[in-house]
């Protein structure tokens, strides 16, 4: 198992408040890689000599099921809640 420490945090510019119930809206965070480790069955857990820093995440959706960002590298996360998931698997049977 591959684990990765990860440091997230908004970007000043990347957020406003929007203008119907004063609810924030996100747009960009950074994500800093500030550990990792490996570990392999019974074998004890090996820190990984690894820190990256500079990468971020746009929000292209987000409600309070779904959330969808794309990386700096090129990556698009689809995340979901995981009742939102089973919901969705048992209505579509």
């Amino acid at each position: 198992v591959l684990q990765a420490d990860v440091k997230y945090a908004p970007v000043p510019d990347g957020f406003s408040i929007a203008a119907d119930a004063g609810s924030v809206v996100l747009r960009r965070i950074t994500c800093d890689i500030v550990g990792a480790s490996f570990k392999y069955g019974k074998f004890p857990k090996l820190p990984l000599p690894l820190s990256v820093k500079g990468g971020y995440l746009d929000f292209l959706y987000l409600d309070q099921d779904m959330r969808i960002t794309s990386g700096n590298r090129g990556g698009l996360f689809i995340h979901f809640r995981p009742d939102f998931l089973d919901d969705q698997i048992i209505l579509n049977k």
